[in-house]
């Protein structure tokens, strides 16, 4: 990522989770916590323990199963429009460290048309939203009856 904004006038150095200061790290923590919240939905949907992790160590009340398929759509739901704001140069700024109400709302807005948006999924043109859905149940598939998964893959 930093080599995709270098050229760009924002400071971006590593990724930071935890109390980022910055305006990308920012950004993204804010993109992923409304991903993780449509993740858990489908997860729970489906009557999947979200706790139960695959990839992620299991960490006491955290929902790492969550965190690993949100590594699914990671890159396409967020970084993608996080990325194309800032090549952009739209208004984004930080008040005492966080992201003002302007920025959550343009950010929020972009990320609802990427989640929305169609794209090829196995043939069918579906939103990005239904196919976190569909891959949800074929994980719950896979994990009731063993039947074929096979993963998400994004074309950038």
């Amino acid at each position: 990522m930093r080599e995709l904004i270098k050229d760009d006038g924002v400071a971006f150095e590593r990724r930071e989770r935890h109390g980022a200061k910055d305006l990308v790290n920012s950004l993204l923590n804010y993109g992923y916590s409304i991903l993780y919240a449509r993740i858990w939905q489908a997860v729970l949907r489906r009557k999947l323990n979200p706790t139960t992790s695959i990839i992620h160590v299991p960490q006491s009340g955290k929902p790492t199963f969550v965190y690993d398929i949100i590594e699914l759509f990671r890159a396409q739901a967020v970084d993608r429009v996080v990325i194309s704001l800032v090549q952009k140069k739209e208004p984004l700024a930080l008040r005492d460290g966080r992201l003002d109400s302007n920025t959550k709302k343009l950010l929020v807005q972009n990320l609802a048309e990427r989640i929305n948006r169609y794209e090829k999924y196995r043939g069918v043109e579906c939103r990005l939203c239904d196919i976190i859905n569909f891959q949800v149940k074929e994980i719950a598939d896979y994990i009731d009856s063993g039947a074929k998964y096979k993963p998400y893959i994004a074309k950038w």
